[in-house]
């Protein structure tokens, strides 16, 4: 029983963190490169709505599903200004996932 006890707690506090923070850090990598295509298309976002934006939300791929009703689900991160009236610097990204 001990060993077992000892095993779930070698897994919940050192196996399933890191691995939680590795698809963290994917889904950071994935929502960047997802951004960077978008900045990189010629007919891409006009700078002058980026600059005005309080936040920008990137998510590289929805799944979605509809048999007689709906749903969708959807993972990603989110950056928005700070400062007063989001008028300042970018602030870290933020993971954010999203389910209808």
């Amino acid at each position: 029983m001990k060993r077992r006890l000892a095993f779930s707690a070698l897994f919940w506090f050192i196996v399933l963190p890191a691995y939680s923070q590795e698809t963290e850090r994917e889904r950071l990598q994935e929502s960047a490169g997802v951004l960077k295509e978008i900045l990189g298309i010629p007919e891409d976002v006009p700078q002058e709505l980026l600059d005005r934006a309080e936040c920008v939300v990137v998510f590289p791929s929805v799944k979605k599903v509809a048999i007689g009703f709906g749903g969708s689900y959807g993972r990603g991160a989110l950056v928005c200004r700070s400062g007063k009236d989001f008028s300042g610097p970018w602030s870290a990204p933020a993971l954010w996932s999203f389910s209808r």
